[in-house]
């Protein structure tokens, strides 16, 4: 709790500007570098129209209309789980020895929705995992237990709230219905302005009001080809839900760090792994020693609770075969991710990793960007007889 109160302070003084810093002597250029950022294509928001908002359909949960309902509110901002913690929230921070709340893994300040009937207990919660939270998107999940909390299941709905559909945590109608399945009153948003970092929060234009969603347990639990992952989370990931191994390399989709691409090394494969796993680099103020191997191979590893999911949009070949150990990358060609049929895209967390850029007049050095969230860092590149060094020359965060 210390921890969220201390990134509520930061974010309240943080300003709205970048900022870098870059070693005097590492002025890299690069025509290539130039030529791709022309080529960038900025697309500024806009609003959906409210004919789509209106024709809105879930993939996996179907909504009705109800006559009684409880109609939209826009000025409520805490759940009462919420406004319990902040009412206590400086005895928190004052004291190491009052700890955060949770049911199961779950941290109370995450419940949306609460409620038991006999051996059955059920919340609904939100969560980042899957969603891209430096734009603020809140991903809806549901913890179920069916023996008086003493175990728990957690599923992933695919919802991400106010995108358009809104789950209305503050109504009074009953959660678990006699099915033992969830139902949730909901209500149609159009987002009417965009996500700026640190703030103002986008603005919404309520659409359509007076819908009951209900999230059955079968298709939370659909788990088509077996792999452990359910077919909802397949739809995000963009895997193949009837294939356990979506890339054909052995592994299985819920534990492989790349699902989609199989390995195809080649010797600029470890300057991106290097990047992305943040080892063998070099800072401008101590680059000695620091090499990645060509056709350096490294260790398997397997995702894990603790391993955070991104998404990497590249046509680069290089970076499309990684295999990375601190993130599991989802990645998808340009076109993949323009011709996605969702209407209402979602995406994870987002990184971006240039291609590696050739400097103007020099041999066998480049310069390539990373960045994800709200900071990044340029690096650069240079080929040597037994590797790549890899050195940090500038860094920003807005």
């Amino acid at each position: 709790m210390k921890q969220y109160f201390t990134l509520l302070l930061l974010a309240l003084l943080v300003p709205a500007f970048s900022f870098g810093q870059e070693k005097e002597g590492f002025k890299y250029t690069s025509k290539e570098e130039d030529a791709y950022y022309q080529n960038w294509h900025y697309k500024p928001f806009e609003p959906k129209s409210e004919e789509i908002i209106s024709g809105y359909y879930d993939d996996f949960f179907k909504f009705v209309e109800m006559d009684d309902y409880t109609p939209y509110n826009d000025t409520l901002s805490f759940t009462p789980y919420q406004d319990s913690i902040h009412r206590l929230g400086w005895e928190y921070w004052a004291s190491d020895s009052i700890v955060v709340q949770h049911v199961g893994k779950i941290d109370k300040y995450q419940i949306l929705k609460q409620e038991k009937k006999g051996n059955v207990e059920a919340f609904v919660y939100y969560s980042w995992e899957f969603e891209n939270r430096s734009f603020g998107e809140e991903g809806i999940w549901v913890a179920y237990s069916q023996d008086n909390g003493e175990t728990w299941s957690y599923y992933y709905t695919g919802i991400v709230q106010k995108q358009p559909l809104f789950v209305k945590w503050y109504s009074s109608y009953p959660l678990i219905n006699e099915q033992g399945d969830l139902q949730i009153e909901a209500c149609l948003l159009r987002q009417m302005s965009s996500f700026t970092h640190p703030g103002p929060k986008p603005s919404y234009q309520l659409v359509k009001d007076g819908l009951l969603l209900t999230l059955d347990l079968e298709t939370l639990r659909k788990d088509s080809d077996g792999d452990g992952l359910t077919d909802i989370v397949e739809a995000k990931f963009s895997t193949d839900p009837n294939d356990a191994d979506t890339d054909g390399d052995g592994v299985p989709d819920n534990l492989d760090m790349n699902p989609r691409f199989a390995p195809q090394r080649n010797a600029k494969t470890p300057v991106f792994e290097a990047i992305i796993n943040n080892e063998g680099l070099c800072r401008w103020w101590d680059e000695e020693g620091c090499e990645v191997p060509f056709f350096q191979t490294p260790e398997p590893h397997c995702f894990d609770d603790n391993t955070a999911t991104v998404l990497i949009v590249t046509d680069d070949s290089n970076l499309q075969c990684i295999q990375p150990k601190t993130y599991r990358v989802i990645v998808l060609t340009t076109e993949e991710y323009e011709n996605e049929p969702r209407c209402f895209k979602n995406d994870l967390n987002v990184m971006h990793i240039t291609p590696l850029f050739k400097v103007d007049g020099e041999d066998d050095t480049y310069v390539v960007s990373e960045s994800i969230g709200t900071g990044g860092t340029r690096y650069m590149v240079k080929k040597t007889p037994k590797g790549w060094k890899i050195v940090a020359i500038s860094s920003w965060i807005s």
